[in-house]
């Protein structure tokens, strides 16, 4: 049994709703929805009644609930008392989903060669976390998507590194939608389309990812309708075929329903860490950032 499956059935077992679930996870509601049929597949029989309106534990799962909750709690407090007990520090580290993979592996063996007694814990995130966690953030350093305007990059509320990555613009489009077939997509054209819009996401940061207007200055159709704002549930939605998501070019989904297309017209974006309180471990990070991602990169 694997931890992520007890974790997803745990979640949804106290919130009975599996997009409640996967906001308190962090993580897809697919990803929730899939992780409870591989546990209920190794147990045999369904954990949940599942309808339009409501979901409840079956008999079954109220048992496997029973005898799991404390389970977990035990080795959860074991846990606790261990990192407690280390001496060692830890920084722990967040990496937006859309980032190419490489940067974190590059990025974390720059620092530890910069403090080698620090561990990096390291966890993934949608690129727009940071404005939903306000004051309250599971990490302590983001790395992620901004604009590359420098106005519209300085937030009272974030410290921003050095720029590691520039990326153009890039759309995902379904397989069989009519941009798929384009070789570059002009900004003018994406005000004849759908495009998917973060909800419940601070306007500031969502009108520089998504700006409400083309450069011609033709309104955008920013479509409200992600539930957890992740890169899998974007492209989830694109694969049906209506929708476009505007991301960056290195995004290539592994996935044979969605491609990527360029988008000209549109300013570049950067990726940088981002922290909201300076700490010596956070400086040698920053400071190990620009070691690994020298000037020309940026």
């Amino acid at each position: 049994m694997e931890m992520r499956e007890i974790e997803a059935f745990l979640a949804v077992a106290e919130e009975l709703h599996f997009g409640r679930a996967a906001e308190r996870l962090r993580v897809s509601t697919p990803r929730v929805s899939q992780a409870v049929r591989a546990l209920e597949r190794r147990v045999g029989a369904p954990l949940f009644e599942r309808t339009s309106r409501r979901v409840r534990l079956t008999p079954v799962g109220e048992r496997l609930l029973a005898e799991l909750r404390p389970a977990y709690e035990r080795m959860d407090q074991a846990l606790r008392q261990v990192r407690r007990s280390v001496s060692r520090e830890f920084l722990r580290v967040g990496f937006a989903t859309s980032v190419p993979g490489a940067v974190a592996p590059r990025l974390i063996g720059a620092f530890e060669g910069v403090r080698p007694q620090c561990a990096v814990v390291r966890s993934a995130h949608p690129n727009t976390d940071p404005p939903r966690w306000g004051r309250h953030w599971p990490v302590d350093v983001f790395v992620g998507w901004l604009s590359s305007d420098p106005s519209l990059r300085d937030d009272p509320e974030f410290r921003v590194g050095p720029v590691l990555l520039r990326e153009e613009r890039a759309v995902l489009v379904a397989a069989g939608h009519p941009l798929a077939r384009r070789a570059v997509v002009d900004a003018e054209q994406l005000a004849d389309h759908d495009l998917l819009y973060p909800s419940d996401f601070p306007a500031r940061f969502a009108d520089t990812w998504i700006p409400s207007r083309t450069p011609g200055g033709r309104p955008l159709r920013r479509m409200p309708v992600h539930t957890s704002a992740s890169i899998e549930e974007a492209i989830l939605l694109v694969a049906e075929g209506e929708l476009i998501h505007l991301t960056v070019a290195s995004l290539r989904p592994d996935d044979p329903h969605v491609v990527t297309v360029p988008v000209s017209g549109l300013p570049p974006v950067v990726c940088a860490p981002v922290w909201l309180t300076d700490t010596d471990p956070i400086r040698d990070f920053a400071k190990a950032a620009a070691q690994a991602f020298p000037a020309p990169e940026r």
